[in-house]
């Protein structure tokens, strides 16, 4: 999902990054962020990802 840069979604803790990035190490895996650009190379975003190993 995304949201337009600057909004916000009421009262947040937070944690939420945080949170997963223990659960997905805790299960071997890995998260990583990159930058979402324009055409013209503005930054408009972030894209968030996760690798986990196969059961």
């Amino acid at each position: 999902t995304s949201r337009p840069k600057g909004t916000s979604f009421g009262r947040n803790s937070g944690l939420g990054l945080s949170i997963s990035r223990q659960i997905i190490e805790a299960h071997r895996g890995q998260i990583w962020a990159e930058n979402r650009t324009d055409d013209s190379g503005q930054i408009t975003g972030a894209r968030f990802s996760i690798a986990l190993p196969e059961a």
